[in-house]
Order: structure tokens, then C-alpha cells, then sequence
């Protein structure tokens, strides 16, 4: 097999991987959340009181296509948005008690699903896979 049917191969590969786990995840179907707005979410989370410019340049979009899922999220009763309290002009963004909750469920969602595709591995496959995953990745 030459390298460029190998490529094709890996590419078809983890895109296989992806639908299984999007098909396993489910996203909370009252909330239909799509899943750079759960990732939109989770970040908030993590940079507690952060701003829609801090969102934009971590996603790679533009500050309308941020705005828009900032308005989403508030719509969906996830986040709230808070002005600075040593500067009026910033405005802040927090994940609500409801947008806590509702990722917690999905995390747990997540772990088991990916635990149900990752424990067909043995230890020392898994070990191998997370060398390959970080060369990837770096």
C-alpha cells in the first residue's frame, strides 16, 4: 500500500470515528445545542468572565459569527452576559447554573461513549494510540 492510499485510508478512517461518536453522543435534543455551541459553552466555562473577543480569537470567527452564538447561548438560557465592574464598556460572559448542569450531563455523555469506543484497546494499544494522538497534535 503506498502512502497516498495509507492518507486516504487514515482520513476515512477517523472520519468514521467521528460519526460514531456524533451518532453516540446525542446532544440534549430539548436543547439542540450544535456542537461548536457546546464547545462555545465549555470555553466560557473554563474563561470564566471572559469576553466575546476572547471567543472569537479562540474559535478562529469573526466577532458577528461570535456575537451570534453568544445570543444563542443566552437564548438557550446558558449564559449571562454582565457588564465590568471596574469598566462599564467591557461586557463579560459566565455559564448560568442551567449551562453548568447541562454540561456536566454531556460530559458524562462524552466519557461514556468514548470509553465505549477506546475499551476495545488493549493497555498497550491505548498507549501506542496516545504517542500517535500527541505527535499529531504537536
Amino acid at each position: 500500500m503506498n502512502d497516498l492510499k495509507i492518507d486516504k485510508k487514515i482520513s476515512e478512517m477517523i472520519f468514521n470515528i467521528y460519526r460514531m461518536m456524533k451518532k453516540n453522543f446525542d446532544l440534549d435534543k430539548e436543547i439542540n445545542l450544535t456542537m461548536i455551541q457546546l464547545h462555545g459553552l465549555v470555553f466560557i466555562e473554563k474563561n470564566e468572565n471572559c469576553q466575546l473577543t476572547d471567543l472569537a480569537k479562540a474559535f478562529s470567527i469573526t466577532l458577528p459569527s461570535a456575537n451570534n452564538l453568544v445570543e444563542r447561548l443566552i437564548n438557550l438560557r446558558l449564559i449571562e452576559k454582565k457588564q465590568d465592574k471596574n469598566d462599564q464598556r467591557l461586557i463579560r460572559l459566565s455559564v448560568n447554573e442551567r449551562g453548568k448542569n447541562l454540561i456536566k450531563k454531556i460530559a458524562k455523555k462524552q466519557k461514556k461513549c468514548f470509553s465505549t469506543l477506546i475499551n476495545k484497546l488493549s493497555y498497550e494499544e491505548k498507549k501506542k494510540l496516545l504517542e500517535i494522538l500527541k505527535k499529531i497534535i504537536s
